[in-house]
C-alpha cells in the first residue's frame, strides 16, 4: 500500500496484529528488527527465528528466498517495512519501529531484544578479514545490540559472540579503540554468564589485552594481562604452560612502559614455566630469550643480550633447520649484537647468512629481504665500505618499494639513511624509481627546512 497520511500508533498496531494472524513469522521478524538500528538488514535475518528450522544455513538458497518472501511480503503489503528485492534487504519504517518499541513493557522488550541478538548472531560472519564488508554493513546493528545488552541485561552466548566477532573484525581493520570497547562489553557478558573464575574469561582478557596493546593503550593492556595471569594462576595448576604467552606479552608491555625490573622478572618467570613444560630446546623458549635479549640491549647490556640471542639461534636452528625464516630473524638479531660488541667479522657473516635465507625463502621483493639488505648496507657503511653499502641499499629500497609502496613508513626511514649514504659517497641513484623517490625526499627535507 502507498502511505497517504501519517498513521497513528493504533493503526500501526492493528496492521501488525493482522500480520500476526496471517504470517506469524513475519511479525516475529518485524519485532526483532525493531529492536535494532534504523538500518537495513538482510532477508536472512527474517528467517533466523529462535527454535525453528528457518536458519538459511539449513536450506538451499532458492528455498531461502521463497521463505523470506513469504515472511516479508505481508509486512510489505501493509507498508510496515521498506525492501530492496534485488539486494535482498529490508528495513523497518521509523514510525513503525517507534510504535513497536513503545508498545512493549520492559520484560517483553528484553525478550525481543534477546531474540533480535540471536538472529543477528546467525547472520554476522566470523572475524575474518575477507568478511569485513558484511561486518561493516552490520555494525549499526552490532552497536544497537551493545546498547540493548547494557540497558536490558541481555546476557546470552549470542550476545557474547556478536560483540566478540565484531570487535576482532574491527581489530583486523586497525580500529583498535572501537574494537576494545566491544571486547570490554563482550567480557562483561561472559562474566555475567559464567562468573569471573572461568577459563573462558582468561581467553577474553588475553584478547582484550592484545587489542589494547596494538592500539597503544599500554597501561590498560598491562592491567588486562595481569588480571588474566592472576586468574590463570588461580584456576590452573602451578607453572601451567598456558600462562607462558601471557607472561611473555606482559613482560614486553612492561618493558615498553619503562618498567624494566618488572619486565625482567616476568621474562624469567616465563622461561621457568616453559623450561619445566618443554625442556631446554623448545622454540617458545627461543622467543622468550629473544625478547629478554632486547630488554638487555635496551639496558646497554650487550654481552648478556648476545648470550641469550645466540642461544635462541641455536634452539631455532635445531628445531627448524638452517634455512628457516625464523633462523634468519635470529641471525639478524645476533648480527646486530655482535656488531655492538665489536665482533665485526662475525657480525657480517651473520648478516649475510640472514640475507641469503630470506632471499631464498621470500625472493628479492619482500620486506624481510629488504630489511636484511638495508641492515647489511648500514653495517658496511659504518665499516667505511661505502660503495658496497650503496649498492645493497639501492636493492633494499627497491624491495621495500615493490612490496610496500613509496608511501610506507619503512620507506621514509630507509630513504633517510640512503640519502645520508649518498651524500657521503657523492653518488646519485642509478635506478629511475630510486632516483625519483630520493629526489622527492630531498625536496621534502629542503621544503621543511625553508618553513618559518
Amino acid at each position: 500500500m502507498t502511505e497517504t497520511h501519517a498513521r497513528s500508533g493504533g493503526e500501526i498496531l492493528a496492521l501488525i496484529r493482522e500480520v500476526e494472524t496471517e504470517a506469524p513469522g513475519g511479525a516475529e521478524a518485524l519485532f526483532m528488527a525493531a529492536m535494532l538500528a534504523d538500518s537495513p538488514l538482510p532477508y536472512d535475518f527474517a528467517l533466523s527465528l529462535e527454535g525453528t528450522q528457518h536458519n538459511p544455513s539449513l536450506i538451499n538458497p532458492a528455498a531461502a528466498f521463497f521463505a523470506a518472501t513469504a515472511t516479508i511480503d505481508p509486512l510489505v503489503d501493509r507498508d510496515l517495512i521498506k525492501t530492496d528485492v534485488d539486494a535482498q534487504i529490508f528495513q523497518v519504517r521509523e514510525e513503525v519501529r517507534r510504535t513497536v518499541v513503545q508498545s512493549l513493557d520492559t520484560a517483553t522488550r528484553a525478550e525481543w531484544a534477546g531474540r533480535a541478538i540471536y538472529a543477528l548472531n546467525l547472520v554476522l560472519p566470523d572475524a575474518e578479514p575477507q568478511n569485513w564488508p558484511t561486518v561493516e554493513w552490520l555494525l549499526p546493528h552490532v552497536y544497537a545490540c551493545r546498547d540493548l545488552i547494557t540497558q536490558l541485561d541481555v546476557h546470552t552466548a549470542a550476545a557474547n559472540r556478536v560483540l566478540h566477532q565484531a570487535g576482532f573484525s574491527l581489530y583486523h581493520q586497525q580500529r583498535h579503540r572501537e574494537a576494545a570497547a566491544l571486547l570490554d562489553a563482550a567480557l562483561a557478558v561472559d562474566v555475567a554468564i559464567k562468573g569471573r573464575r572461568h577459563p573462558d574469561i582468561c581467553a577474553d582478557l588475553e584478547g582484550l589485552g592484545t587489542v589494547l596493546w596494538a592500539g597503544g593503550e599500554l597501561e590498560r593492556a598491562e592491567n588486562a594481562f595481569t588480571t588474566c595471569l592472576e586468574l590463570q594462576q588461580a584456576i590452573f595448576t602451578e607453572d601451567n604452560p598456558v600462562s607462558a604467552p601471557i607472561l611473555n606479552s606482559l613482560a614486553v608491555i612492561r618493558q615498553a612502559l619503562g618498567k624494566h625490573e618488572a619486565a625482567e622478572a616476568t621474562f624469567k618467570e616465563c622461561l621457568k614455566v616453559l623450561t619445566r613444560a618443554h625442556g631446554e630446546g623448545h622454540p617458545a623458549i627461543a622467543s622468550c630469550l629473544n625478547n629478554l635479549a632486547l630488554l638487555y640491549e635496551a639496558e646497554n647490556r650487550p654481552e648478556e643480550a648476545l648470550r641469550l640471542a645466540s642461544r635462541a639461534l641455536e634452539i631455532n636452528r635445531e628445531a627448524y633447520g638452517s634455512d628457516h625464516p625464523e633462523v634468519a630473524a635470529d641471525l639478524n638479531a645476533v648480527a646486530l649484537l655482535l656488531d655492538a660488541t665489536g665482533r665485526r667479522e662475525e657480525a657480517e657473516s651473520h648478516f649475510r647468512e640472514s640475507l641469503a635465507i630470506r632471499a631464498k625463502a621470500y625472493g628479492e621483493a619482500h620486506p624481510e629481504t629488504a630489511q636484511s639488505l638495508c641492515n647489511l648496507a648500514l653495517f658496511l657503511d659504518n665499516a667505511g665500505r661505502d660503495e658496497e653499502a650503496a649498492e645493497l641499499y639501492a636493492r633494499g629500497l627497491s624491495a621495500y618499494e615493490s612490496a610496500l609502496g613509496p608511501g610506507h613508513p619503512l620507506m621514509e626511514r630507509a630513504l633517510d639513511n640512503y640519502i645520508v649514504l649518498l651524500e657521503k659517497t657523492g653518488r646519485r641513484p642509478t635506478d629511475d624509481r630510486l632516483r625519483a623517490l630520493t629526489e622527492a625526499r630531498l625536496r621534502a627535507i629542503v621544503e621543511r627546512g625553508a618553513q618559518p
